[in-house]
């Protein structure tokens, strides 16, 4: 009746450099934050401190959404989430292996 999800491949240092490189380089990103599968910090251009800080109730939503999503259905997956105020938008996407956290600047290019 389900589809099985596909198997997810592991997730290398030379991956997770690349995907840091990629984001990094895009136009509004102002900090990006690499979470290992444990949510500790691996790559960040945040200081350390403050990526834990800043990781840390980020994960805690995802367990909630994660939690409260397989009751409702036991084989749907978080794929993204996207927190927006006026000035910021965050992005969590997690992955087999690691957590990628994005805050850029929040703009609208819709004409008045």
């Amino acid at each position: 009746m389900f589809l099985d999800t596909p198997q997810k491949p592991p997730r290398t240092l030379r991956y997770v450099e690349i995907a840091f490189d990629q984001i990094k380089s895009k136009q509004n990103v102002r900090d990006v934050v690499i979470l290992n599968d444990s949510g500790h910090p691996v790559m960040s251009t945040m200081v350390r401190d403050d990526a834990v800080q800043f990781s840390g109730p980020f994960q805690a939503i995802r367990g909630r959404l994660e939690r409260g999503m397989s009751k409702i259905d036991p084989t749907d997956e978080l794929l993204m989430l996207r927190v927006r105020t006026r000035t910021n938008e965050v992005l969590l996407v997690p992955d087999s292996k690691i957590t990628i956290l994005v805050v850029q600047n929040a703009h609208d290019y819709f004409k008045k």
